[in-house]
This record gives structure tokens, sequence and C-alpha cells, in this order.
């Protein structure tokens, strides 16, 4: 997860400075809330929404 913020962080700062450092980071952070729980469905082996429970 801290890889991928940082470096959404640095791609951010080389466009725009501090504040695409900010807003990039930022996406990182949105992006790493979103791949979770498919990233744990998939090692789990339960479906990430529904489904039938056990």
């Amino acid at each position: 997860m801290a890889v991928l913020v940082a470096g959404y962080g640095w791609l951010g700062s080389v466009v725009d400075g501090g504040f695409g450092a900010a807003v990039g980071s930022g996406a990182g952070l949105i992006l790493c809330a979103l791949l979770y729980p498919l990233v744990e469905s998939a090692v789990s082996g339960r479906p990430a929404r529904g489904g039938r429970r056990d």
C-alpha cells in the first residue's frame, strides 16, 4: 500500500509540485481501498459481495 501511495504521490509531484503530490497520494489511497476487497476475495476464495454464506 505504501509503495502504491508513494508512487502516485511522486508522479503527482513531478506533474504539479506539492499540490500534485497530495492529489496523487489521495488517488493512491482510494485505489488501495478499491482494490483491497478484490484482492481479499481472490486470496480467500470467497465472493467480494453477496454470494452464499457458509
